[in-house]
């Protein structure tokens, strides 16, 4: 890395060897510099790393230069973004280029030795009256000790290699340096994170503002327009979804307000075709969790009014519920554009929410209701393990063979895992039907692309579709929790396997956000060939999945790389999603400066946020013994009890 500098330099220092005598020096005070500002050994190795493939000191510089400045963060994630897109220049332009490389190479030699005689006199000046004050406070000094002090004086005081020698006797002679070190690491570690988790509190305090002003009442706020928009019967959505975000932060009068808002408002007796399947996991699954965290009686009287009125879904010949119902009528009824069928997700993702509903107020009717389904699926097809996407509810057929775990089926699998967790691990057929369905995933759907891309594709018959939807990038994060759970105990090669996957799913979906020129991720992309990941709905709608698997492999590996990819995706939401009066969508993530499209979803409240937030927390943050989060990422507790029926 040195030889590529070295005739610049030696035009302005002197010979070749004395060049490259200074240059070494340098390095080794530049890393002694990065562990005293740091205390990490990490830029160390990247600087070791940089030498072996042949980088450059510039290069070592700019990453000891990142590594001890938080300030730089956010240049290097924008630089980041910037590299994606920039555009190949002309062989004119690429003259130009290297004339001024080689000025600013000229540039940067004198700026390196003029720092490294600055730092040179500053510690010559430190030391000194270091050792005056020493002096001073013995009186006298060690034979031996003066000896070397004497040796030091006779040192040409241009040479840093001296005040070298004199740094690593100092440093051998405390006995506490490493642990000093450690402590410093850890408590840079620590404040780095907590500003980082602060960030998001306030973006969640800008979020609810917004939607307090503008929306009160309203399922979702307009940002742009300023006003409320109902799309879920006009329950209240953000209200709900946003009720354990709020308490977990600490945000407690807004929480209270939100309780209050649900306490004299709330009504569910709307005309209006709501979906099961949202209904619960937004409305009921938000209630049960503010319950969970507050204790506040009447958000789980409400939980239990909206799930009585979703009842009629039920009364089917089958037992699988229609996916959709009149909240005024309670006539149930499946769309017709889905051939009469309910999709696998709508009647496989309701398990939590209603079993836990039961187990809170002794009406065993919610949990059993639910549960059908599964075991209704089960006998009939004790050997499934990816299950088609429709299922009719009158005969009981399913519809045309397609598989996915993105759109209209991933919460089912995600359930499956959970329903086990849920119930303290007691009952082994959901986790038996998750491993079984997890093994034909990675069999049948896990594939590598021509650019090296790991997805989870889709299949029609036997036909393999291959496009991803953001809605996949939870998988990552299913696996990581079902191997840190003990789903696969026992199968030390499975365990390894699913992570595996994990991490490499989780990697394409940072590279979903990273390819764009808005550094925002697009709602589906697809692997074509040589082409490979091109995008196929570029719009983003500020969607939780990639966050969602990021924190479950941090909680499962401890590879800090996860919390960077949050935090830059959290930096890129700022810059282009947040408005005045909130935040919002984007319609097309190609774009450099993308167009909004004028909605703050619930679930940006609900889960991204809240899982940017985890991710930024201490593990005490969320427990995963007592805890289960809902698809919607609401809290619920882990029952180890039976039910009973009261």
């Amino acid at each position: 890395m040195i030889t590529c500098r070295i005739s610049t330099i030696v035009q302005m220092e002197g010979s070749e060897a004395g060049v490259r005598q200074r240059l070494v020096l340098l390095e080794r005070a530049l890393r002694e510099e990065a562990e005293k500002l740091e205390g990490t050994g990490e830029a160390v190795n990247e600087l070791q790393r940089e030498r072996r493939e042949g980088g450059s000191v510039e290069g070592s510089l700019s990453s000891l230069r990142g590594h001890s400045a938080d300030a730089v963060e956010q240049v290097e994630a924008d630089q980041s973004i910037r590299s994606t897109r920039e555009p190949r220049h002309s062989s004119a332009d690429s003259t130009h280029d290297h004339a001024g490389s080689r000025a600013r190479r000229s540039s940067w030699a004198s700026e390196l030795a003029a720092q490294a005689r600055r730092s040179a006199e500053q510690r010559r000046a430190e030391e000194a009256a270091a050792a005056d004050n020493e002096a001073a406070a013995k009186g006298k000094q060690d034979p031996e000790e003066a000896a070397k002090g004497k040796q030091d004086s006779d040192d040409d005081p241009s040479d840093p290699l001296p005040q070298l020698r004199r740094r690593m006797r100092r440093d051998r002679s405390s006995k506490d340096w490493s642990a000093e070190a450690a402590r410093r690491r850890r408590d840079l570690a620590k404040n780095r994170v907590a500003a980082r988790r602060a960030a998001v509190e306030e973006a969640m305090r800008h979020a609810w503002r917004g939607y307090r002003r503008h929306a009160w009442g309203h399922d979702e706020l307009l940002p742009l327009s300023r006003e409320g928009h109902n799309s879920f019967a006009g329950l209240g959505a953000t209200i709900a979804d946003s009720l354990d975000t709020l308490h977990m932060m600490g945000m407690h009068a807004e929480f209270a307000e939100a309780v209050d808002w649900v306490r004299a408002n709330f009504s569910v007796a709307h005309d209006f075709n709501a979906s099961v399947f949202e209904t619960t996991i937004r409305v009921v699954g938000g209630f049960l969790a503010g319950y969970e965290l507050s204790g506040e009686r009447v958000l789980l009287d409400r939980a239990a009014e909206v799930v009585e009125r979703l009842l009629p879904a039920f009364d089917t010949p089958t037992g699988i519920p229609y996916g959709t119902i009149n909240l005024l009528t309670q006539r149930a009824f499946n769309p017709k554009h889905n051939s009469g069928s309910s999709s696998l997700a709508e009647y496989g993702s309701l398990q939590l929410e209603w079993y836990r509903l039961s187990a809170l107020t002794g009406r065993r009717r919610y949990a059993d209701l639910a549960e059908s389904c599964i075991l209704s699926l089960h006998e009939k097809n004790p050997d499934m393990g990816l299950v088609p996407l429709f299922l009719n509810p009158v005969t009981g057929r399913f519809g045309a063979q397609r598989y996915s775990v993105g759109a209209l089926g991933d919460s089912y699998y995600e359930y499956l895992l959970k329903m086990w967790l849920l119930k303290g691990k007691a009952d082994d057929l959901y986790r038996s039907m998750w491993e079984k369905a997890m093994d034909e995933m990675l069999e049948q759907l896990v594939t590598t692309s021509s650019d090296g891309h790991v997805y989870v594709a889709q299949k029609e018959r036997r036909y393999v579709r291959h496009k991803m939807e953001h809605l996949t990038c939870f998988v990552p994060g299913m696996l990581a929790l079902g191997v840190t759970q003990g789903a696969v105990a026992g199968n030390a090669t499975k365990a390894a396997r699913y992570l595996s996957v994990a991490a490499d799913v989780a990697e394409t979906c940072w590279h979903m956000y990273d390819r764009q020129v808005s550094g925002l991720g697009p709602e589906i992309v697809t692997f074509v060939g040589s082409r490979g990941m091109r995008n196929q709905a570029a719009y983003n709608l500020l969607r939780p999945e990639a966050i969602e698997g990021f924190w479950y492999l941090w909680r499962a590996t401890g590879d800090w790389k996860y919390r960077e990819y949050g935090w830059a995706i959290f930096q890129r939401y700022q810059r282009h999603c947040r408005r005045e009066a909130g935040y919002s969508g984007v319609k097309d993530v190609r774009d450099e400066e993308p167009e909004p499209d004028d909605t703050q979803q619930s679930f940006f409240l609900a889960e991204t946020l809240k899982y940017l937030w985890l991710l930024f927390s201490d593990d005490s943050a969320f427990d995963f013994n007592t805890m289960v989060l809902n698809t919607e990422a609401h809290v619920l507790r882990v029952t180890s009890q039976p039910l009973t029926d009261s």
